[in-house]
């Protein structure tokens, strides 16, 4: 199944991308100018005169000296009369044929040289013009793709870039091409799929296409018949409302822990949240991590994040992901394991940008209650149901134009929870700084990120709850081996709160390299704060590493897992990072220079990013035969 989902999702980018390309060029036809579309704007029709047929040569005569001849016409160019004889006539006229022209009055064979096929142009442009080059071309011409037979290409000095087509042999007039027509023509190339440049639509990308619009028809019936399968159409439930149900619970020892109280539209993983009960979960309910465990009946539906996430033994003796399920389907069931937490009703003391779409939050737990946590915890934050916009509340003036593009859009969400990690370290001061990434809207369809656009759009007073913290993501106890630090984004928050702990409060003397990867110099968030820790402590190491950078910018550029590998040799078997001189950057880390560097079985890797960045660079380090147990990751959901 995961395979017709990954299709599934594939051919859906392939075939939505085209359904946009035939909507867009299909109200263009609409709207577009019809007369400047067919190039002719300055066509005109040349007037041929009365012929004297008493002074043509007899047709019979002219026969006599060719062969093959299909048919024999009578044809006026330039006002002069020939004979055009046909050994080999296409279907159409564009298709190829064979001619030969004979002087109607001499009898003599005639050939179309360049002056006359430029004379034949001219005769049909209106208007004075200057030809700026007569080309006979070897190839059919982009502008008439469908045309098989030798042309001559005029082309014509004038603010449209008119080219005119002559037939090579017979003299025809093939048409008028312009800049308008060129534009047009590219339309129909996109709208028909002709990417071949064919003339037609009749082609293989259409076929292909079809193809693909078939596969991707299929595997959403199939995916549809899994979820109903699986109970996921579930008509009762759907117009069920809020209903509220008494569940049985039992610890993993078998304990009653009384039957709780459970709304039918949450989750089991939320609504254990709600009686302070909290499974392991790193993705916030995605059923991605396959952590929040539960045990049920055996005829309870297996989902298929519940069978991606689970063994079949673990199928077959009951287990399911908490996340996956809600109180009308069990009556009853056993935790497999439960995290240590305590809910609290958390205040908003700041809420301040950081960069164009990542926030600082800073929080204080209404009881007064200072929280203990180790560097790396997160919290679980309880979003409840809201009516939300997809525009910022309170955005500066100078960030304005960041945002433009954003559709503004109202909407309305239900209630989630959503898991952040805490950028402080040191578990002493009564504050929780988190670090948020507002998830945008890519268009009206699609809701922006529920969770990041509610916490951010908090104002200084207000509270919400949250449950933790949770500590599943740390720095090794007692360890003195060298860190690397690789992230990006919002992935800062955790590795903020590592550097911090290491460096403020345990005075750590290990070698500590940050990796951080960003866009431009906007992005580059708390730069001036690792400049500082850097001038302070001699052990720790600033590499940031730009993809996007302004002009000015002296330091690494790229992606940071790619500016990771050309360094990690260095790092790992000695010498000075190669293109690497923080003292000449914006961020000016003065420590840049390694005297010593860790063998590869004693560094520590540290990582928290977007899901590509983090699965690029796991993949890097073990190509070096990096230990998994050596590297660390707080997975970005």
């Amino acid at each position: 199944m995961p395979l017709f989902k990954t299709l599934h999702k594939w051919l859906s980018l392939v075939v939505g991308l085209q359904l946009l390309i035939w909507l867009g060029t299909g109200l263009y036809f609409n709207l577009m100018d019809h007369d400047k579309a067919s190039g002719n704007q300055n066509r005109q029709r040349a007037e041929s005169p009365a012929v004297n047929l008493s002074l043509l040569v007899e047709p019979k005569t002219v026969l006599q000296g060719y062969d093959n001849v299909v048919s024999l016409s009578q044809v006026t160019l330039l006002s002069h009369p020939y004979y055009l004889l046909t050994h080999e006539k296409g279907l159409y006229a564009h298709f190829k044929s064979q001619h030969s022209m004979v002087d109607a009055i001499t009898g003599n064979p005639f050939v179309i040289t360049e002056t006359i096929a430029a004379a034949i142009a001219m005769e049909s442009y209106k208007g004075p013009a200057r030809i700026i080059s007569t080309t006979k071309l070897s190839e059919p011409s982009d502008d008439f793709p469908k045309e098989q037979n030798r042309l001559w290409r005029i082309n014509i000095d004038d603010r449209l870039n008119t080219s005119i087509y002559v037939d090579a042999v017979s003299g025809r007039l093939i048409g008028h091409s312009n800049d308008d027509k060129r534009f047009v023509d590219f339309i129909f190339m996109l709208h028909f799929m002709d990417y071949a440049g064919e003339g037609s639509f009749n082609n293989v990308q259409v076929i292909v296409f079809a193809i693909f619009t078939l596969f991707f028809t299929l595997t959403g019936i199939i995916w549809m018949v899994e979820l109903g399968l699986n109970g996921q159409y579930n008509p009762v439930q759907l117009f069920a409302g809020k209903k509220r149900k008494k569940v049985k619970v039992f610890d993993k020892h078998s304990k009653n822990l009384g039957p709780l109280v459970m709304s039918s539209y949450e989750n089991l993983l939320d609504s254990l949240l709600h009686h302070d009960i909290a499974l392991p979960s790193t993705c916030g309910g995605g059923g991605t991590c396959g952590r929040c465990k539960i045990k049920v009946d055996l005829n309870i539906k297996v989902t298929s994040a519940d069978r991606s996430q689970l063994s079949e033994q673990e199928l077959q003796s009951g287990y399911r992901l908490a996340c996956q399920h809600n109180s009308n389907e069990v009556e009853q069931l056993t935790l497999a394991d439960v995290t240590e937490a305590a809910s609290y009703e958390l205040q908003l003391i700041s809420s301040e940008f950081i960069s164009p779409y990542i926030k600082e939050l800073r929080f204080k737990s209404v009881s007064g209650e200072r929280l203990a946590f180790r560097a790396g915890a997160f919290m679980r934050f309880f979003i409840p149901a809201a009516r939300g916009n997809t525009i910022p509340a309170y955005l500066p003036l100078e960030l304005l134009h960041h945002w433009q593009d954003v559709v503004y859009m109202e909407y309305e969400h239900l209630a989630c929870s959503r898991n952040y990690s805490l950028a402080n370290g040191d578990g002493q001061s009564d504050e929780l700084v988190f670090i948020v990434k507002i998830q945008t809207s890519p268009d009206e369809k699609v809701k922006p990120g529920i969770g990041s656009t509610y916490i951010c759009n908090l104002a200084p007073g207000e509270t919400i709850e949250a449950v933790g913290p949770f500590e599943e993501f740390f720095a090794q106890p007692s360890s003195n081996k060298p860190m690397i630090l690789i992230g990006a984004g919002s992935g800062m928050a955790p590795l903020k709160a590592l550097i911090e702990e290491q460096l403020v409060k345990n005075n750590s003397g290990r070698e500590i390299y940050l990796y951080f990867g960003a866009r431009s110099q906007i992005d580059l968030i708390y730069g001036t704060h690792f400049q500082q820790l850097s001038d302070r402590f001699s052990n720790f190491h600033y590499l940031p590493v730009l993809s996007r950078p302004n002009q000015g910018w002296q330091g690494a550029k790229g992606y940071v897992q790619d500016e990771l590998a050309q360094n990690l040799e260095q790092l790992l078997v000695g010498g000075r990072p190669e293109g690497i001189d923080m003292k000449n950057t914006v961020v000016n880390a003065r420590h840049s220079v390694v005297e010593r560097k860790p063998e590869i079985k004693t560094v520590e890797f540290y990582l928290c990013g977007p899901a590509p960045m983090m699965e690029s660079t796991i993949e890097l380090l073990k190509s070096h035969c990096v230990a998994d147990s050596a590297i660390a990751f707080d997975k970005f959901e």
